[in-house]
């Protein structure tokens, strides 16, 4: 009849299950060893079987190592190894915050990128405008999603308040007070926008 060396395993089987995060923490096969009555010891490799995710990252493992001796008398043990992802990615640069500026300051869009744990994040950019009262009144919402491979999001938003508190300035020179006789008026004269004499 075949023995296991350490029979101590077969108490803790369900301390033997490992839980890791990514792929690349998957630990490695080891060998065991058994002893039998009649042949000694026996070494044996662990078999794995995988059962595939829904991503890169999510699959789990059964790690079996399988005793025979030479009359088929056989015993074995499993490791269970459960690889699942649910750490969200982290964006790398500095985050821009929100704010409240004047029409003519509105900020350019800031690049973001991501790292992962696990390996790869991409970031996808979206923006919206909310019209205020006037033209130069409105609100911008830009938003940075980034995403890894088994679907973890991170989020940030900015919000960018745009107004108009700046009154128009006079282009030209402005005329000066003055006192005339009543046959030396000024001429007085219009400018529209496009500084067109009306």
């Amino acid at each position: 009849m075949l023995y296991k060396i350490v029979l101590l395993l077969w108490l803790r089987k369900l301390l033997f299950a490992v839980t890791v995060a990514c792929a690349s923490e998957v630990p490695a096969t080891i060998s065991l060893t058994a002893t039998d009555n009649c042949a000694g010891e026996i070494t044996v490799e662990g078999v794995d079987t995988t059962v595939a995710g829904d991503c890169p990252n999510s699959f789990v493992i059964t790690r079996t190592w399988l005793f025979v001796d030479a009359c088929s008398n056989e015993t074995s043990i499993s490791q269970t190894i459960t690889v699942n992802d649910t750490v969200v990615p982290a964006f790398v640069e500095e985050l821009p915050a929100s704010l409240t500026v004047e029409c003519d300051a509105v900020p350019t869009v800031a690049t973001l990128t991501a790292t992962d744990n696990c390996g790869e994040a991409t970031v996808a950019f979206t923006e919206s405008t909310e019209q205020g009262q006037c033209a130069n009144t409105f609100v911008v919402t830009r938003t940075w999603k980034a995403t890894d491979e088994c679907g973890n999001e991170t989020t940030h938003t900015q919000i960018i308040t745009v107004q108009d508190t700046t009154a128009p300035a006079f282009v030209e020179e402005l005329p000066a007070n003055v006192t005339v006789e009543c046959s030396a008026v000024p001429t007085l004269c219009y400018f529209n926008c496009n500084r067109q004499l009306w």
